[in-house]
């Protein structure tokens, strides 16, 4: 199973130089970000004659300790816009980071949920997994940012600015490091609190959106059924508890956000008492210059303590998310044997003892099957409904593996071959399996070459010679999310082009002529018959159709196949 840091240590390695160009630009808008009050220091002593010997290290800087003020001011003026453009760089990139960071996160997500095994979405919806694309994916975009490169650079900051007071006044950088532990001791114990109610948050808001997906998905039966009262009812019921969690969570992010300016307050007071205790005792003498460098200093170092000490919330939220993404990478996939470019025309698929049923459920779907299906031939598969004709085509594609039993394509062995060699050479025509892109040619045609539409165009032209001018589709209509705005007969027709172009050897269809006028059947049984000559047809309806040269039936009945 991969980890987080696995994730995020491949893509730094994949992207070396964006890393360096942050941690490079980082670097020097950080020092220059600790010359700027320095250099303020000086113009201090530079007007008014003063001379800290703490500070006498730093004349070595170019121009910091230059005798003509017009110098200074040049050289103050270039750390300001040195400053901000390596400023402008970091956040720049930093930015970019997260967003290919997300972007390659989002594109394993997605090529991994193509692959995860059909059972996983029949027992948990797809719906659950909506919101890795938006919430989850954020958060971890935020984790890498705010929470990595961010932080550390902060951090390395607040590292720089803690060794500078020290060695202004070394008891002052203690005070200062002392309290930034006890700072993050607190919120330690805080975050942990905020943890568990975030956790808490993130399944209330993905079990929203799943009840969502599945009313919308379900909206014609709601409206039919007149069930918008008691659907409301139970969404508001979840919005009510979403509600209460979501105030749990803000109060206990409010109070994260209230403490931090607080105790950065308290540190402040601190160190002013220290530096009011120094200019009052008569054993200890504190230079003007130095006092307004570590003013200076101290003013700069605030608002990154904040941001460092408010990064913990980053870290838990981010954490909830890569654990709810990390739990999707390893649920169950398919294709995980080679790919092998086996030609499976002349095959023979044979059932021996194949048993099935669905998880969770104790009722066979079928119980020893022992049949055999020829190749170039046509074999008719009837049954009633439910009896388990869908199950079959899916076992056939091996969507779903048998409960016991093996199957096999001719030497080889079901179980060794990886499910995108077996679809490779079966195509299907089946409701089951819907239509998708925006218009028809994307429906019909697995690669989207224009130089493909030729072929296309004429297909479809043949297989609608028969149907009413004012329902015949062009390659470039639109067809709505997922074929919505088609007729049933423009769908069966879209899948016959679908499954014809790919020219498969194998060639499954579920309830072939259904929704179809008669003139289009009659071309279409003559099609199939003359099919027989170079591909293998498997038919499967509720009743035999008249005119298809069959080869073979089997009834699909009390959970076995029956040779008629």
């Amino acid at each position: 199973m991969k980890t987080k840091w696995q994730l995020i240590f491949n893509f730094i390695k994949r992207n070396r130089l964006l890393v360096s160009i942050t941690f490079l630009s980082g670097l020097c808008y950080n020092i220059l970000t600790l010359l700027i009050p320095i250099s303020l220091g000086r113009f201090y002593e530079f007007n008014f004659g003063f001379s800290s010997h703490r500070l006498k290290l730093l004349d070595a800087l170019p121009f910091i300790n230059a005798e003509s003020f017009t110098t200074f001011l040049l050289f103050f003026i270039s750390l300001v816009f040195g400053r901000f453009i390596f400023e402008y760089i970091n956040k720049y990139y930093i930015l970019i980071i997260g967003e290919k960071f997300a972007k390659t996160l989002r594109e394993q997500l997605f090529e991994h949920q193509l692959q995860i095994s059909t059972s996983v979405y029949d027992q948990k919806g797809i719906g659950k997994y909506l919101l890795r694309y938006s919430g989850d994916l954020k958060s971890i975009q935020n984790y890498v940012t705010r929470g990595i490169f961010r932080f550390l650079q902060d951090l390395f900051l607040i590292v720089f600015l803690l060794i500078t007071i020290a060695y202004i006044d070394i008891n002052l950088g203690s005070i200062a490091a002392i309290s930034i532990g006890f700072s993050i001791i607190i919120l330690f114990f805080v975050n942990n609190i905020l943890y568990s109610i975030s956790v808490n948050r993130r399944d209330q808001r993905a079990a929203m959106l799943t009840f969502i997906n599945t009313r919308l998905r379900a909206m014609i039966s709601i409206k039919v059924f007149n069930k918008y009262t008691p659907e409301e009812k139970r969404y508001n019921k979840r919005s009510d508890k979403l509600y209460a969690v979501g105030k749990k969570y803000q109060r206990t992010v409010s109070l994260i956000q209230s403490i931090i300016p607080m105790l950065t307050y308290l540190m402040l007071a601190l160190l002013m008492w220290y530096v009011f205790y120094l200019k009052t005792s008569k054993d200890h003498l504190f230079n003007e210059s130095a006092l307004l460098i570590l003013i200076l200093l101290i003013i700069s170092f605030l608002p990154i303590l904040r941001r460092t000490l408010r990064v913990s919330i980053v870290w838990k939220l981010g954490d909830i998310s890569f654990e709810k993404l990390l739990n999707i990478f390893s649920l169950e996939a398919e294709n995980n044997l080679s790919f092998e470019e086996i030609n499976l025309s002349i095959e023979k698929i044979h059932f021996d003892d194949v048993c099935f049923k669905y998880p969770n459920s104790e009722n066979m779907v079928f119980n020893k099957l022992n049949f055999s299906i020829l190749p170039k031939s046509m074999t008719l598969i009837t049954g009633g409904s439910g009896s388990g004709k869908n199950t079959l085509v899916n076992l056939l594609l091996k969507i779903y593996q048998p409960t016991a039993g093996k199957i096999n394509y001719g030497k080889y062995n079901y179980n060794e071959l990886a499910e995108k060699t077996i679809r490779k050479n079966i195509a299907v025509i089946s409701d089951t399996f819907p239509l998708f892109g925006r218009t028809v040619y994307e429906a019909i045609v697995y690669s989207r070459n224009p130089k493909r539409e030729h072929k296309a165009s004429n297909l479809l032209k043949d297989l609608q010679q028969f149907e009413d001018e004012n329902n015949r589709l062009e390659l470039h209509d639109a067809i709505g999310d997922l074929g919505n705005i088609l007729t049933k007969g423009q769908k069966k027709i879209l899948l016959y082009c679908r499954a014809l172009l790919t020219n498969k050897s194998w060639l499954i269809i579920n309830q072939p002529f259904k929704d179809l006028n008669l003139k289009t059947v009659a071309h279409l049984i003559s099609i199939l018959n003359s099919l027989t000559d170079t591909k293998t047809l498997i038919i499967i309806d509720n009743n035999i159709p008249e005119g298809l040269h069959t080869d073979y039936t089997y009834t699909i009945k009390n959970n076995t196949l029956n040779k008629n």
